[in-house]
């Protein structure tokens, strides 16, 4: 068992506080408490956020109540992007406590907004947060699914440094899973990144990393390597308190590879940083290692001295595993000098400690020292037993054969219980499996059938109803050349009547068109709203169209016909009333989101109008109807003489 440098919370959440309170950080506190005074709302609410992330180390219970009055002062002011930051500063409080649930509960909130928003960097920054609170829930395949998000949005920011803190995240999470070959090749890479952006810190860290996982792979060369990195970095930029992490590994290092002057020196080293920040844990886990390495030395006494002065430190601590660790290393010590009796009772007490730590096996060293302990003693007995033992021999190799033939049967009862029961396991599942063919056959038949309904009604659509309207259109403008028709009002109606009817047969192409799709994929759904557009570029002369989409997030999203068909038909409805009744001189649609979420926009710099007080014709009481058909929700945005902005907010309930 070696000791592993722990990464303290993903590069101290991007290269956080150091502890310790310095008269700096008063000043700073100070300056921002005069700021809260202050008149404008959202100087005072950036003033609480930042006051409660300086206190949110040294004094916990006022961080959170600044927070929370910078939540009230943003939302009262309705400033969504300070409500955001406001949530993210009250779930920082909750961790830094391990108040885990209470602390995802506000980033996930947070992470609403900023998808609102569409705050790229900020959403990272959430999933970023939400993946380090999963990892110390021990939910580490969510973690790296959060991880991973976040380092999609940060590689196509190009933000190199929350790229490579990213990669530490991950990296922390199969070094946890004991995944050590991504773990390195993660720590690697941020290594790398820290090391172009001349980032110390953060190559300091990051190096210190590489050589914990190091000794896993058993490469302590190399391990030492790197350690003295992150060692001499830590001491440049001042970092005292984490120069004991590389300096423990190089001493395990060493230790390890058997040079063990070498090894003595840097773990007096540890032990000594780790006293003056007196850091009680990482006091006793070096001491227990260096104890180790001196019983492996046969240095018993020396051994007997750390372990002892260690436990001062473990008890005040409290910390029972490492007290049963340094009564294991006492009990070998004092084993090596004779003393049997110390030995024996350290480690009755090992024992005691690793049981109630849930241990399942009783270690060789402890069978060794008891017997050791008790051997003269046992000596007379062993020889009174022995002429017992040849007495009783006859008896026992009796009742053993006894024993087996029973045991034997019993296997044998057992073994055709077995088989009998895995057969008729076998011919269940292959019931079930009959049965689940069938369903899947009489389902597969279902749709074949209803395909071809499809099919035929759309084929007798399109040469039934198509041909006549195709009819009537040339009956109309037959009569319109074949006839001098001098009255203008008829003139007028039937080039409405045929006008109508084209209009009726793009409606019927369009219906057509999703009934024969059983899903309509994004590509499909673009290409028909694309060729909608350029046919209202024609007929609408002097509106300047645009038509702006994502494919990044949307190019896996797909729509069943009747999803496709009403968002298709809510377009085409809002840009016809926005061609007959705004007066617009550009029109855009906008199409936005993900797979989860589908966002689109339609607007025009018309007339507007008060929608409160204009009644809502047929127009928009259809696309209500139609969003809500389909599980959407349409927001509406209109003043007289500020055009007219529709939105559509479709989720993903596949």
């Amino acid at each position: 068992m070696h000791l592993k440098t722990k990464f303290i919370l993903a590069v101290f959440l991007l290269f956080g506080a150091i502890s310790g309170f310095s008269q700096a950080n008063r000043t700073k506190i100070n300056s921002l408490k005069k700021q809260i005074y202050s008149k404008s709302s959202v100087s005072k609410a950036k003033s609480l956020i930042l006051l409660s992330d300086e206190l949110s180390s040294s004094n916990p219970e006022n961080s959170l109540l600044y927070a929370r009055e910078a939540l009230r002062t943003s939302q009262e002011i309705k400033n969504d992007s300070l409500i955001s930051v406001s949530y993210n500063s009250i779930a920082l409080n909750f961790e830094v406590r391990s108040k885990l649930d209470s602390a995802l509960f506000y980033h996930k909130k947070a992470l609403d907004i900023r998808i609102k928003l569409k705050d790229r960097i900020g959403m990272a920054d959430t999933f970023n947060n939400i993946g380090i609170c999963l990892d110390q829930q021990g939910k580490f395949q969510e973690a790296l699914e959060n991880y991973f998000k976040a380092l999609k949005i940060y590689e196509r920011k190009k933000d190199s440094e929350k790229i490579a803190m990213t990669y530490v995240n991950i990296g922390i999470v199969y070094k946890t899973q004991k995944e050590y070959e991504k773990s390195l090749d993660y720590y690697k890479k941020a290594n790398a990144i820290y090391a172009r952006n001349k980032s110390e810190f953060g190559f300091a860290a990051t190096s210190g990393n590489i050589g914990s996982v190091l000794i896993d792979f058993k490469k302590f060369r190399e391990s030492i390597r790197y350690s003295e990195l992150a060692k001499e970095g830590y001491q440049k930029l001042g970092y005292d308190r984490y120069v004991a992490y590389p300096v423990s590994n190089i001493a395990i290092a060493y230790d390890s590879l058997k040079e063990y002057d070498k090894s003595e020196v840097f773990y007096l080293q540890a032990i000594n940083l780790h006293k003056k920040f007196k850091n009680d844990y990482e006091i006793g886990n070096i001491s227990n290692a260096y104890s180790r390495s001196l019983n492996k030395q046969s240095k018993f006494k020396e051994s007997i001295r750390i372990s002892e002065e260690a436990l001062g430190y473990i008890k005040k601590a409290k910390l029972f595993p490492l007290e049963v660790n340094a009564l294991k290393n006492l009990a070998n010590a004092y084993a090596g000098i004779g003393n049997y009796l110390k030995a024996y009772e350290l480690s009755s007490a090992y024992s005691k400690g690793r049981d109630a730590l849930f241990e399942e096996e009783k270690t060789k060293a402890v069978f060794e020292l008891e017997t050791q302990y008790e051997t003269e003693k046992k000596e007379r007995e062993i020889l009174i037993q022995r002429a017992r033992i040849a007495e009783n021999e006859l008896k026992i190799e009796r009742k053993n054969l006894m024993i087996l033939a029973v045991v034997f049967l019993l296997l044998l009862s057992v073994l055709i219980g077995w088989q009998f029961f895995n057969r008729q396991k076998l011919k269940n599942i292959q019931l079930q499996k009959e049965n689940e063919l069938k369903d899947a056959l009489l389902k597969i038949e279902t749709q074949n059938k209803l395909q071809e309904q499809r099919l035929r009604i759309s084929r007798d659509l399109h040469d039934t109803i198509g041909a006549q309207l195709t009819f009537i259109i040339s009956s109309i403008d037959n009569l319109k050349y074949g006839f001098q028709i001098e009255d203008e009002r008829l003139q007028n109606r039937l080039a409405g009547i045929s006008e109508f009817t084209k209009e009726t047969i793009y409606e019927l192409r369009d219906t057509i068109w999703a009934m024969n799709m059983n899903q309509i994929n994004f590509e499909d759904l673009k290409s028909r709203i694309s060729n909608f557009i350029d046919n209202a570029k024609i007929s609408s002369i002097g509106i300047d169209f645009q038509f702006v989409y994502s494919d990044a997030g949307l190019c896996k999203r797909t729509f069943t016909s009747v999803e496709g068909m009403n968002i298709y038909r809510i377009i085409q409805e809002t840009i016809n009333n926005s061609i007959k009744h705004s007066g617009a001189g550009k029109i855009a649609v906008t199409i936005d989101g993900d797979e989860d979420n589908l966002v689109i926009e339609v607007t025009d710099n018309g007339k507007g109008f008060s929608p409160g007080l204009n009644k809502e014709g047929n127009g928009l009481n259809n696309i209500r109807k139609r969003a809500k058909e389909i599980g959407g929700e349409i927001e509406l945005n209109s003043k007289p003489g500020e055009g007219t902005a529709m939105k559509l907010f479709l989720p993903n309930n596949a």
